[in-house]
């Protein structure tokens, strides 16, 4: 619309994606996995999908999880599509801040369904709403059914409703990161209203069917 398309010639199709494989994920490939990136069984686990450019964020989740670990010594940050990106020397930087056991850093995992399943609470906060495109990953955390901090950038901005699907923060807020995270750790109601709802909400809008009849239905016209 931006460049003057005329708008009986926009359609808008959301990514389409296979939602029953990250909620039904087998016991086996997750404790796979948490023998893998957590042996020690650490509690609560944050996690982090993104790569370690500076506009998405990752430094106030880091400033976060920093205060956390006054309320959960034994928690631990997991990181995944860690250390590439041209932010990822200043990430090291803050990383080095922390107790050397604290976190993980994941650079590439094949099984991103099982993933999800290891985090205890997830969270994506691009520092504003125009950089996120569109950004997969506020969906792939919601089919996993993972509790979640958010901001609305990218597709977020759609649909991501505070306290009804997950807990939405201000752009470059590590303080109000900290406090929703400590909410989804204390609160049983509430993460158990997001996990309800989060699945609800994208179980047409983005599953692979959706995606699929709408592509149909264009190149019909």
């Amino acid at each position: 619309t931006e460049e003057n398309v005329k708008p009986g010639k926009i359609r808008l199709i959301h990514h389409g994606f296979d939602l029953e494989r990250f909620s039904q994920v087998s016991q086996k490939d997750i404790e796979a996995l948490s023998q893998k990136y957590n042996p020690q069984q650490k509690r609560p686990v944050i996690g982090v999908v993104a790569r370690y450019s500076h506009w998405k964020g990752i430094q106030y989740s880091i400033a976060a999880f920093k205060r956390l670990l006054a309320d959960h010594p034994d928690a631990l940050l997991l990181l995944a599509n860690a250390k590439k990106g041209d932010y990822k020397n200043e990430i090291a930087a803050l990383l080095a801040e922390l107790p050397d056991n604290s976190f993980y850093e994941i650079e590439f995992e094949h099984n991103l369904f099982a993933l999800y399943h290891l985090f205890d609470v997830y969270v994506h906060v691009p520092i504003d709403a125009e950089l996120e495109a569109f950004g997969q990953t506020y969906v792939e955390a919601l089919a996993a059914g993972i509790p979640s901090v958010f901001t609305p950038s990218g597709v977020a901005r759609e649909f991501i409703r505070h306290e009804h699907n997950a807990l939405l923060v201000d752009f470059q807020n590590a303080e109000q990161v900290y406090q929703a995270i400590g909410r989804l750790l204390t609160d049983s109601v509430l993460r158990d209203t997001l996990i309800k709802n989060g699945r609800e909400d994208i179980k047409v809008p983005f599953s692979l069917e959706t995606m699929m009849n709408k592509l149909e239905n264009l190149y019909a016209e």
